[in-house]
């Protein structure tokens, strides 16, 4: 069995050390702001498929994802979505490194299954970008040692290999994953397939996001790789499906999950949909 790790050992030893310096304040305030960023995920997704969604339907639709139907849904009070939380300013500034050096990005991973489908609280993100052989050493002098861990050569290696590595921001430990696309075709397709959305909130502007349809075949691809295991995956995919419904792509599906080698999974998905 293959367990499937995004994290270097290095920087596993940094998050750890990171939470035991922590007040329990501190660590209380980091899960409530996965609270916040989880309801905007899901408000922005809303938002794409509902586009003249009100904040009262957007809110109410949430209950319903979290807490199921019940009399007390259309009862229920939301106070106003706080302001964005702290690490997502972590991830802004690394798509701002991105978009300044001209690299084509998309975030994924649970933030993009977020947005298009159930809902799931998280300590990290992925952020899928075309190789940038030749940028490594402007890429990593971005990052300022006092607020991010970023190896120039992991970066170096991961670029050569088409492989991953991981930014952590320290304040928060926060760990963004940065993939770096294969040379094939899927891969470039998901990227200009991209979409853009205000998955952090309307006054945070818009972001490149995997499209739902990309979303599934990419987890499908992580689940397979990581021996078949991750409930977390697997739940991910479903809700992007059960969220989606009739609206997703299924012959765009059946194509790439062919060619990347998952159809049997997507095939054992979709039963359970």
């Amino acid at each position: 069995m293959h367990l499937l790790s995004d994290t270097a050992p290095d920087v596993e030893r940094l998050m750890y050390e990171a939470y035991r310096r922590m007040t329990p304040a501190r660590k209380w305030k980091l899960v409530t702001e996965a609270h916040t960023v989880a309801r905007q995920l899901h408000a922005s997704g809303h938002k794409m498929r509902n586009p003249g969604a009100t904040p009262a339907d957007i809110n109410r639709a949430w209950a319903l994802m979290t807490l199921g139907p019940g009399p007390w849904i259309d009862r229920m009070e939301f106070a106003t979505m706080p302001a964005p939380a702290e690490h997502v300013q972590a991830i802004k500034y690394v798509v701002s490194v991105l978009d300044d050096l001209n690299i084509r990005y998309a975030i994924g991973g649970s933030y993009a299954s977020s947005t298009h489908g159930a809902a799931r609280y998280t300590q990290d993100a992925d952020i899928a970008v075309e190789s940038f052989r030749g940028k490594e050493r402007l890429f990593a002098l971005r990052f300022p040692a006092d607020e991010y861990y970023a190896d120039e050569q992991m970066i170096r290696d991961a670029v050569f290999r088409r492989s991953s590595f991981n930014i952590l921001h320290l304040p928060t430990s926060f760990k963004i994953d940065i993939f770096i696309q294969k040379d094939r075709a899927f891969d470039r397709e998901f990227l200009a397939r991209r979409v853009k959305a205000t998955v952090f909130g309307e006054t945070e502007g818009e972001f490149g996001v995997i499209t739902p349809e990309d979303t599934v075949l990419l987890k499908l691809e992580r689940f397979r790789i990581g021996g078949e295991v991750s409930d977390k995956q697997w739940a991910d995919i479903l809700g992007v499906l059960k969220t989606q419904g009739a609206t997703i792509d299924a012959a765009y599906l059946d194509k790439w999950a062919a060619e990347i080698g998952v159809k049997d999974l997507l095939d054992r998905v979709r039963a359970q949909v």
